[in-house]
């Protein structure tokens, strides 16, 4: 039950809705106080405490989202902390490094997700579908592909038993079904 909630939550973003926009809000609101409450001994170009928030907005948002909050930190501190008074010489590459840092992040967030939900799909007709039987010692033991360790079905003899008596009620099943 926990694997497959952390599953769900890995694979696409948790928040939708108006708490994906409370969260946005939020990733903006929160480090500009942060660099509001430093401006006296912080001043220039300082985009840092705007980088975490970008991170987890790209984790508990869809990627566009984790991007206007990026885009929106740029324009805030642009207006808000580097004014007229600097120049632009220390803006401009300040921003441009704080938006490829913005990009890599979300970029690795999505490519996580996308190999997590590669890895957990299984096609009707991909390697991963159905179980696995092997022998060993005289022991049959099954196990499905990426779920966890084999499970011990019984020796070969008795599971060669069950399995014959499980198809002959299949059979049974097919014919009953074939009537009117």
């Amino acid at each position: 039950m926990i694997r497959a909630g952390l599953m769900r939550w890995l694979e696409g973003p948790p928040l939708t809705g108006p708490n994906a926009l409370a969260c946005l809000a939020a990733a903006i609101a929160i480090p500009t106080l942060i660099r509001a409450a430093v401006d006296g001994v912080v001043t220039g170009c300082e985009f840092t405490p705007y980088l975490p928030f970008v991170f987890v907005s790209a984790i508990l948002l869809r990627w566009w989202k984790a991007a206007l909050v990026a885009l929106a930190s740029v324009a805030i501190l642009g207006a808000l902390f580097a004014g007229p008074h600097h120049a632009p010489s220390c803006f401009i590459p300040s921003a441009g490094m704080f938006l490829a840092s913005s990009a890599t992040m979300i970029a690795l967030v999505v490519m996580i997700r996308g190999l997590i939900t590669a890895i957990q799909s299984r096609g009707p007709d991909g390697p991963s579908d159905g179980i696995v039987f092997s022998l060993e010692n005289d022991e049959v033991w099954a196990s499905w592909y990426g779920e966890g360790p084999p499970l011990r079905l019984g020796s070969q003899q008795r599971v060669s038993r069950m399995m014959k008596d499980f198809l002959r009620q299949e059979e049974v099943g097919k014919r009953l079904n074939r009537r009117p």
